[in-house]
């Protein structure tokens, strides 16, 4: 599968709306469950499709969350069978107001999947230059088990492992402190 990649990571100012923060923290955080040991699990990876004609939009690997107020799935990566309109389209109302957005378009039924900020708000701006394709426009085939899944259906957000290296952390702590009794322990006895 060949795909395209948008690298481009737009960093956000303190005055940036809260929302934007937590979208980066969740990057920033993103749990690596699908990797053991630097190698890939391909078991658990979900493939991407046009609703309407399955094409290959993407896949899983490619994923770094999903957006819900925009019923969106965020994407560093799709294939080329995604194509992105040259034609940049200004919205001025709902949960893109104030936006300039790019659509993306499906190679084989020319249906809207999605599309891609290109100017936004500072609340929008930790979305800005990803590809957003709709959930209700793609199909997700899990590998596991042969089966087709509505990407309405399914929970994009990502594991944050900020909470296990904090709880890591307590125990390594709780470790030492255990380490130094049992030396101060062996020291008096000397």
């Amino acid at each position: 599968m060949s795909c395209s990649q948008h690298s481009s990571f737009n960093s956000v100012s303190n005055t940036d709306c809260s929302l934007s923060s937590v979208i980066l923290e969740k990057f920033k955080d993103v749990n690596l469950d699908a990797t053991i040991n630097g190698k890939i699990d391909y078991k658990s990876t979900l493939v991407l499709l046009c609703a309407k004609c399955n094409v290959i939009l993407g896949d899983s690997l490619g994923v770094c969350g999903e957006y819900a107020d925009l019923n969106s799935v965020i994407c560093l990566k799709v294939t080329e069978d995604v194509i992105v309109k040259g034609d940049q389209k200004p919205s001025l109302e709902g949960p893109l107001a104030t936006c300039i957005y790019s659509s993306l378009q499906c190679s084989g039924c020319f249906s809207v999947v999605g599309g891609v900020l290109q100017a936004t708000p500072p609340h929008l701006s930790a979305v800005r230059d990803y590809f957003l394709l709709q959930k209700d426009r793609i199909n997700c085939y899990n590998i596991v088990n042969s089966t087709m899944l509505e990407g309405s259906t399914l929970n994009f957000e990502q594991k944050s492992i900020g909470e296990e290296i904090f709880k890591l952390k307590q125990e390594l702590e709780s470790e030492m402190k255990r380490l130094v009794l049992l030396k101060d322990l062996l020291c008096r006895g000397n």
